[in-house]
């Protein structure tokens, strides 16, 4: 009876240590599969962050937009009519042209001009139509460009429609296109054109610009 005693109760030390040890090795697992559950979430974290950082960087620093081409002022220094068999109107102004570039590259245009046109058809300047010479705006600027013109109607025989007169306002359209190339960080190009497209409606009775709407 006593040997059987002393057998039982060196059986139990050893089931302890396999208990203990089992136990261990469950924490162990438990302890590994929480610290890969953890970088497998870093690691989506910061997926998620670099593809929040680079959609935002295409869709606002690598977005190449269209620089905007407008008439931004015109002053007119010199009116006159005549309403006769040939309705014709002499108009010496000054205007200002912006190019409007939003880019956050700078913005490399070619040489353009501006061109008149009453109810379609093309009203040449005196001198010439209004000229911009190649150039360059810088990032998220406007470049001014001012110019002089004159309008003889009447030298380009072109007929001031008589409503037109009787109601004392006309409408000029100014139109262009300015070719050019954006710039960002020196490393992307894209080609854009802009197209003007403004009109201009005058006062006939008191010579001045009543407004500019350009689309």
């Amino acid at each position: 009876m006593s040997s059987n005693n002393n057998n039982a109760q060196q059986v139990h030390p050893a089931q302890n240590d396999d208990v203990e040890t089992a136990t261990m090795e469950s924490n162990s697992k438990e302890v590994h599969h929480k610290k890969s559950m953890k970088r497998l979430c870093y690691v989506a974290l910061l997926v998620l962050l670099l593809s929040m950082v680079v959609l935002l960087f295409t869709t606002t620093i690598f977005h190449v937009h269209t620089p905007k081409f407008l008439i931004r002022s015109m002053t007119i220094d010199e009116l006159s009519t005549k309403s006769s068999k040939n309705n014709a109107i002499v108009m010496k102004f000054e205007a200002e042209i912006g190019i409007k570039n939003t880019n956050f590259g700078k913005f490399e245009f070619e040489k353009a001009s501006v061109g008149f046109f009453y109810r379609g058809a093309h009203v040449a300047l005196v001198e010439g139509d209004g000229f911009v010479g190649e150039g360059k705006v810088k990032a998220r600027s406007t470049k001014k460009i001012q110019f002089t013109g004159e309008i003889r109607t009447r030298n380009n025989s072109i007929l001031v429609d008589d409503n037109d007169i009787i109601s004392g306002f006309l409408t000029l359209t100014g139109k262009a296109k300015l070719s050019g190339t954006v710039h960002l960080l020196k490393l992307i190009k894209r080609k854009r054109s802009s197209e003007m497209n403004c009109t201009v409606t005058i006062n006939l009775y008191e010579k001045v610009v009543q407004d500019i709407n350009c689309k």
